[in-house]
């Protein structure tokens, strides 16, 4: 079984943001997401399209690994390989170790779950009701003037509103080198308040920032490690040994700065 690397930290919003829900209300055309008890929250799945937009533009680069394919393109050249004609689970996933890059094994594809995790980041402090409405107009793409009658608004969720962070990872002992530099670029990324969350980012929202992180670690391949993290009730407890803070991404990246890239 692999090592199963964890990390926890606060997000902290450092400007208005908005994930919105899909819906309006008699007060706004958009309103944010909140969960069943009328408590905005951030979407895993946000927080995620977010940090892997990020790594993909980047971390190839830095790392020297092969780009990202677009999902049409890596089905289409999975079935000139032929991946259709392929009976077996073990056949196709020989097919997939053998094809799939670094990145793509990291976060997933319709062939290959994803080893990565962030669950819904739930409200820490900050005050639920505590919304702005921000107002704009379309603009018509041809004259670049105002277009008439698109007047529209949108809720804002205000700053200093905090979240609890959570991101796991199981690390395959193959890729678990490139895996956590890739992490460590959207983690230091996310430390440095440049990734902005959710929608509306052209009109100045989005800005966050992660702060207190702390990185812990279990080793599954052992029995009594298993137990351990079964039987203890804490949440960090469950999550193995702390073995890094807030310099965690840094010393991963300091460890690229010092190695050649090595194209995969």
């Amino acid at each position: 079984m692999a090592v199963i690397i964890t990390f926890r930290g606060t997000l902290v919003l450092e400007g208005g943001v908005h994930i919105g829900s899909g819906g309006g209300n008699s007060d706004t055309d958009a309103t944010i997401v909140r969960d069943s008890r009328g408590a905005p929250y951030i979407p895993g799945s946000s927080l995620r399209g977010s940090f892997r937009a990020a790594i993909e533009r980047v971390g190839p680069y830095l790392l020297g690994l092969l780009t990202a394919r677009e999902q049409k393109a890596l089905d289409d050249d999975l079935k000139q390989l032929g991946i259709e004609r392929l009976h077996t689970d073990a056949d196709i996933t020989a097919l997939l170790i053998q094809e799939l890059r670094t990145v793509e094994r990291l976060f997933g594809s319709t062939h290959w779950a994803s080893p990565l995790t962030i669950p819904d980041l739930p409200l820490i402090t900050g005050d639920p009701a505590a919304t702005d409405i921000r107002h704009g107009v379309g603009i018509n793409r041809d004259t670049g003037a105002a277009e008439d009658q698109m007047k529209y608004d949108f809720e804002v969720l205000s700053r200093d509103h905090s979240f609890r962070f959570r991101m796991r990872c199981e690390l395959e002992p193959d890729y678990a080198q490139d895996w956590q530099r890739l992490l460590a670029i959207g983690l230091r990324f996310l430390q440095q308040g440049e990734l902005t969350l959710g929608g509306r980012a052209a009109r100045g929202v989005g800005q966050v920032r992660l702060v207190g992180l702390e990185v812990y670690e279990l080793n599954t391949s052992t029995r009594a490690n298993l137990l351990a993290a079964l039987l203890n009730n804490t949440p960090d407890g469950r999550d193995g040994q702390r073995i890094a803070g807030a310099e965690w991404p840094v010393t991963i990246l300091q460890e690229v700065a010092n190695a050649p890239a090595d194209p995969q």
